[in-house]
């Protein structure tokens, strides 16, 4: 009985790696695009996860919302950050703080 409960939580932990990872590369899809469409440097190529709560919709279903934050730059010194936030494997929000143009 132990083995078979180990065994599920190890499919568990491999899904939510997987499931995460999926959604880790949307981000970064979003985030290279929004800092493409600014005319800004996508730094790192990567993302971090820095914030998942709970959302509902308008029918009243319950989803993760993840918030994601990157770097950019817009003149090779000074580093900016960028926020995306996914809901479900939607992007509903790509946010640029303010940065100087060249």
């Amino acid at each position: 009985m132990s083995q078979l409960f180990l065994l599920g939580f190890i499919v568990l932990l491999v899904y939510y790696w997987n499931h995460t990872q999926k959604l880790k590369q949307i981000a970064i899809r979003a985030g290279r695009h929004r800092c493409h469409e600014a005319g800004v440097q996508f730094l790192d190529h990567t993302v971090v996860q820095s914030k998942i709560t709970m959302v509902r919709d308008k029918k009243g279903g319950w989803y993760f919302a993840r918030l994601y934050e990157f770097d950019f730059t817009s003149t090779g010194e000074t580093r900016y950050q960028g926020r995306i936030k996914i809901i479900k494997h939607r992007v509903v929000d790509v946010d640029l703080d303010a940065f100087a143009i060249n």
